[in-house]
């Protein structure tokens, strides 16, 4: 099996394998969280993501001194010189990340990563709004059928998804409403952070930066919820917090970015999307959700309808790819 591989790649594949287990038991650690308002768990992801940074780079810099300042001032330039970039990268990310941690709470882990993952039925709307009034000089995608097929695949998927939602005990109920709601529209916004990520690479920008930049800003965004809404600060809670913005936020981003860019691009893409098996996975094995047979089968079809899209596109990308891997 590992002759598929580069021997000098494992120890890439095995860092974007392991930052792809971390950020998928983000549901895990906030479901955790008891005795405490939603819009506080968003919080304490935000706030703990937030504070985990500069313990990084304490930790890192005795070890790598250099890349360490490397990458503080990458930070610093990109708040410095990019200021309206920083915020729209911000907000946008943050909203990802709060609509995502809300569906995963309301709704469903499992669900709620699988949908993220219906992005590609919203980029070409949101690229093109963004190339008309936020970014005139971002040439549009020229999409194929076959993206358009698996954006027809892809809304097949949600709505079977839907679908299954109503099968649901808890159909119905406000939350479980309010969490389908954010898990889908996590994906919009998440689709239009892809939109972000051509904008920021095309001026230099390390994607890493939309880790760092949207944790500042969300936890700005959502401050007034620790005051206003109930939050309970046990020793269990802060501990889960932690594991939340830390482990699977953090540190699991810094090591996914890592990884996906140490891997050949032939490969990487695919790797990635253990995120959402992961997430997944975790959800039966931890949380013991349950689905239906409806609830699976449009999972299934997200899940397959992007893999098989992602290496169709790899497959005829092959040679360019080629090139960048030598």
């Amino acid at each position: 099996m590992f002759s598929l591989f580069r021997e000098s790649e494992i120890r890439h594949i095995g860092t974007l394998v392991l930052g792809c287990l971390m950020m998928g038991s983000m549901g895990i650690f906030a479901n955790h969280i008891v005795q405490t308002h939603p819009a506080n768990i968003v919080f304490l992801r935000f706030f703990f993501c937030t504070l985990s940074f500069p313990l990084i780079a304490l930790i890192a810099y005795p070890l790598f001194p250099r890349t360490t300042r490397d990458k503080v001032m990458e930070t610093i330039s990109f708040a410095r010189d990019h200021t309206g970039l920083w915020v729209v990268v911000g907000i946008s990310m943050a909203l990802v990340v709060a609509l995502y941690t809300l569906g995963a709470v309301l709704l469903s882990v499992g669900l709620s990563v699988i949908l993220l993952y219906t992005a590609a039925i919203w980029f070409p709307l949101m690229e093109k709004l963004a190339c008309r009034y936020l970014f005139r000089d971002l040439r549009p995608t020229q999409f194929s059928r076959a993206y358009y097929l698996s954006v027809s695949l892809n809304l097949l998927g949600l709505l079977t998804i839907i679908l299954g939602t109503t099968q649901l005990p808890s159909f119905g109920s406000l939350s479980s409403v309010l969490g389908l709601i954010s898990a889908v529209t996590a994906s919009m916004a998440f689709s239009f952070s892809m939109v972000l990520v051509r904008v920021i690479k095309t001026k230099g920008i390390k994607t890493e930066q939309m880790i760092i930049t949207s944790s500042f800003i969300g936890s700005l965004i959502m401050l007034p919820a620790l005051f206003l809404l109930p939050i309970e600060l046990s020793s269990g809670n802060l501990y889960n917090a932690f594991g939340m913005g830390f482990i699977a936020t953090a540190l699991g981003g810094l090591i996914y970015f890592k990884g996906f860019g140490s891997v050949r691009t032939t490969l990487a893409p695919v790797i990635a999307y253990l995120e959402p098996i992961f997430g997944f996975s975790l959800a039966i094995l931890i949380l013991a959700e349950q689905f239906t047979p409806t609830l699976l089968l449009g999972m299934a079809i997200i899940l397959a309808t992007n893999i098989g899209y992602t290496l169709l596109d790899l497959w005829r990308s092959r040679h360019l790819l080629a090139d960048l891997d030598q």
